[in-house]
């Protein structure tokens, strides 16, 4: 079941982003002892809307949607994570999907998202979900690694034809 997040999540949250997987906490594990501050920032931002993915009560994934992104009628995917051990079960999929539709909904016609060079398995899941590379940016994160910038358009719905 996915729903919009609640104050009482944000723990399980953090919980989450530090169990992902996330190359990011292999290379530097010990980041993951800001992760509290970091996602808090992220997560009390009024543009900003997170839903969560639970099976049987627990927080297995979660996404963040900027719906300020600096693009006209453009949002972003801020977060996206998933249990480590929960990976490859479609979880991720689902979450993109969910958020697209609310994107569509808000009248978003692309959504972008941007992360690191290093993180070749983030870059396929996009690539087969319909993202497209745009850019490279680098020494876009404060620690000097290279950003890519995906993009998508997202398809509007057809109105049925009333007879």
């Amino acid at each position: 079941m996915i729903r919009k997040t609640k104050e009482d999540d944000f723990e399980q949250l953090v919980y989450l982003d530090a169990n992902s997987g996330h190359i990011f906490y292999e290379k530097k594990p010990e980041w993951k002892k800001g992760i509290s501050e970091w996602f808090r920032g992220m997560f009390d931002n009024i543009n900003n809307d997170f839903y969560v993915y639970e099976e049987d009560g627990k927080i297995v994934g979660a996404i963040g949607l900027d719906k300020d992104f600096p693009i006209h009628n453009s949002c972003g995917i801020i977060f996206l994570a998933v249990l480590k051990e929960e990976h490859r079960k479609g979880i991720g999929k689902k979450l993109v999907q969910f958020i697209e539709n609310k994107a569509k909904e808000n009248g978003n016609e692309r959504i972008f998202l941007y992360t690191g060079d290093d993180n070749t398995s983030a870059q396929g899941f996009y690539l087969k979900l319909g993202y497209e590379k745009i850019n490279e940016f680098p020494g876009y994160y404060s620690w000097g690694q290279t950003a890519f910038l995906y993009g998508k358009k997202l398809k509007k719905e057809k109105k049925k034809k009333k007879n």
